[in-house]
């Protein structure tokens, strides 16, 4: 990397580096001590004496081994307890250890893993390397410049596992990265496609009035906003089956976390559709907010939250639906309620409803 910064104590790395260099031959042992370098940045000086140093430089060669070679859009996952016999090194935890492209949301992933197996993170070692592969996907380069990549190394220590506890775990944090891949990949995509669907809503047929068309444009173009992470978008057409109307995935429609067809649930009948008896008079939203039944592995581990855009035919009577999967961010829950398109309508109708006075101290309660 351009900027490889020694740790406090940084004397003391010297005879672990030595260690490294006696494990690889001439020719690596340059990208093996600039790994090391990096990956040392982040630890304390009393972190380092915490394991022998034959110990730590078995840690880091074998970490380095690991990385060595990767294909693009490749993630490496795996975890273990280590050996002194076959690692040469060993402690009372179980580690795993991921090497892939660095994207947000990494390290909130791999905890939300971790703590979805009940477990604690004893240690985090996350160094962001500046890495130049070869035609086998062999390190080249760890000091930019030319097709170089930042990729992020990551190696944590949760509580002892058993060796099946630890498959299990290996293929939750795969499956994790591998939605935070999908995501991140799409995002701007998604992002696009919402503020298509804004642009576009004012030509489709809708049951509803220009004043709500334009309500639930802002609220697409708010959520554009830094007020939603994307996640999934997938569309859904009714079609008819033994005398019902289902909803039913259509193929390749889908980015991000709902890319795969694999993912997608049975075509459910039309008639659990929130919308399905909507009145021509539009007196429900052109948009549906609700959450989904399904957990996050992405950021944060909450039930996703769901926005669905209806499709209407010329009855007024719905034919589709565009749905996104994703979380509302901090800021959208730090904004007031009279502020965020559409919510601001139920809550005027609540107060007029209420019949209080706004400047009543029950009005400002409620």
């Amino acid at each position: 990397m351009n900027d490889l910064r020694a740790p406090a104590g940084a004397a003391d790395l010297a005879p672990l580096l030595d260690l490294v260099r006696s494990k690889f031959s001439a020719n690596c042992v340059p990208i093996a001590e600039q790994f090391v370098k990096t990956c040392c940045a982040s630890l304390a000086p009393d972190e380092l004496t915490e394991r022998s140093v034959a110990a730590w430089a078995a840690l880091m060669a074998d970490l380095f081994s690991f990385s060595k070679l990767r294909q693009p859009g490749q993630t490496l996952v795996r975890a273990f307890n280590p050996d002194r016999e076959r690692d040469g090194w060993e402690c009372g935890c179980s580690v795993i250890e991921v090497v892939t492209d660095d994207m947000p949301f990494l390290v909130d992933t791999v905890g939300m893993a971790v703590a979805g197996a009940r477990l604690q993170i004893h240690r985090l070692i996350h160094p962001v390397l500046n890495v130049g592969r070869d035609a086998r996907g062999e390190i080249a380069t760890l000091d930019g410049g030319g097709d170089a990549r930042l990729e992020s190394v990551m190696h944590v220590e949760v509580d002892r596992l058993s060796e099946e506890e630890l498959r299990d775990l290996q293929a939750s944090v795969a499956a994790a990265f591998g939605d935070v891949r999908a995501s991140v990949e799409d995002w701007r995509a998604m992002r696009d496609k919402m503020l298509e669907i804004a642009e576009k809503l004012p030509q489709r047929r809708m049951p509803f009035n220009a004043e709500e068309v334009a309500e639930a444009q802002a609220f697409l173009r708010w959520a554009v906003d830094d007020h939603f992470t994307f996640l999934g978008y997938r569309e859904y057409a009714v079609v008819e089956s033994s005398g019902d109307e289902l909803l039913k995935a259509k193929p390749e429609s889908g980015l991000g976390i709902l890319r795969s067809m694999d993912l997608a649930v049975a075509p459910r009948s039309l008639k659990s559709l929130v919308a399905s008896k909507l009145p021509a008079s539009g007196s429900m939203d052109a948009i549906i907010l609700t959450k989904t039944n399904a957990r996050s592995r992405v950021h944060r581990p909450g039930y996703m939250d769901y926005i669905g855009v209806l499709c209407f035919d010329e009855k007024g009577k719905p034919v589709g639906e565009q749905r996104f999967l994703g979380l509302f961010t901090s800021t959208a829950y730090m904004r007031r309620p009279q502020d965020v398109p559409l919510v601001r309508q139920k809550v005027e109708a609540v107060m007029q409803r209420s019949g209080l006075r706004r400047d009543s101290h029950s009005g400002k309660a409620l």
